[in-house]
């Protein structure tokens, strides 16, 4: 295959399988879908196809080998696998509670919250284009939140959108401290947290489920065929985002990475309300006009002329989805899932 095709190959596959993995998570676990009201386990089935995944791409050369010579000291393994789990998991349970657009948006959020961190914390100074950015990405969120409120009275749901915010921005300020401490790449990274992340969500993931449903995972019954079928594809999906993201890192430049990640916003958006309906207030609507032109903005004024390099998140492995970001904290994620 040449270059101009293989990039168009990765590309595509980047994009389709971070927007799908969304939207067959919200049927599955939506109230207009089946029901799978488990999002901490789905977590953990997505680690554990992830982690296959990028055992045989390791196998085949696509990812690179695992230095074992780097060691990740137990405190900050254990720091970055509950901040990591917990942003999973309010990922996950964000986009079970709430209307795509609120989930989406609230993505778009967790940059500025990062450069606010980072200007509050690590004293790291931005252009005046670019802190009216991050504010109109702010404003917008609040507005589609706010309408849902209006529309839905979801309080929880917009509580958990706003943690998940949190929680996925401490993972990526992690996950580049870590990097940097340690001299560690992504790969690595992924390699010495992805087994304690997954058996904590196996271990935990039941009763933490128990409280977003009040039902245990083993009582969930199949009496749909294609609830199953949504289950496995969710997880090929997974690893789809891991995949696809081991193929296009350092391939596409930081502006490319910005341009998919919009891309997958839009795409998430439209899919969302065409499969899933719901009311688009006026508000909603210029609330996500806002966030996404922030958002545009931000990466105009910020990104860097050379390849990025972004560290795991693991969007959803929901992970994954989460590299796309402009702000190169990266993750993944992700998230996603």
């Amino acid at each position: 295959m040449s270059n101009p095709l293989r990039s168009i190959a990765m590309w595509t596959l980047n994009v389709c399988s971070g927007v799908c993995i969304i939207i067959v998570n919200k049927k599955l676990m939506g109230s207009k879908g089946y029901n799978f009201n488990f999002p901490t386990c789905l977590c953990a089935l997505h680690f554990l196809f992830t982690s296959m995944s990028s055992k045989v791409g390791t196998m085949l050369g696509i990812c690179a080998p695992v230095d074992k010579s780097i060691v990740f000291p137990w405190r900050d393994l254990w720091t970055f696998t509950v901040v990591a789990n917990l942003s999973i998991i309010s990922l996950n349970s964000s986009l079970m509670f709430n209307s795509i657009v609120l989930y989406q948006i609230s993505k778009l959020a967790i940059v500025p919250f990062t450069c606010l961190v980072e200007m509050a914390w690590y004293s790291r100074q931005f252009s005046m284009g670019t802190i009216f950015c991050i504010v109109l990405t702010l404003v917008g969120m609040a507005m589609v939140s706010i309408s849902e409120l209006r529309v839905s009275t979801n309080v929880i749901g917009v509580v958990i959108a706003l943690s998940s915010i949190v929680f996925a921005g401490l993972q990526q300020l992690l996950c580049r401290h870590y990097q940097t401490k340690h001299s560690m790449p992504s790969n690595d990274l992924l390699a010495q947290t992805a087994l304690s992340q997954g058996s904590t969500l196996l271990i935990f993931g039941p009763a933490m489920d128990w409280m977003f449903s009040q039902r245990w995972v083993n009582t969930y019954e199949f009496t749909d065929i294609r609830a199953f079928h949504f289950l496995l594809l969710s997880c090929i999906l997974a690893m789809g985002v891991n995949f696809s993201q081991f193929l296009v890192l350092g391939k596409f430049s930081a502006v490319t990475f910005q341009l998919m990640g919009h891309l997958k916003t839009m795409l998430v958006l439209l899919l969302g309300w065409y499969f899933f309906g719901g009311v688009v207030t006026v508000t909603q609507t210029m609330g996500m006009f806002l966030a996404i032109g922030g958002m545009v903005g931000y990466g105009v004024t910020t990104a860097p002329t050379k390849k990025v390099e972004v560290a795991p998140n693991d969007e959803e492995m929901a992970s994954a989805e989460m590299l796309k970001t402009p702000s190169n904290l990266d993750r993944v994620n992700g998230g996603g899932k």
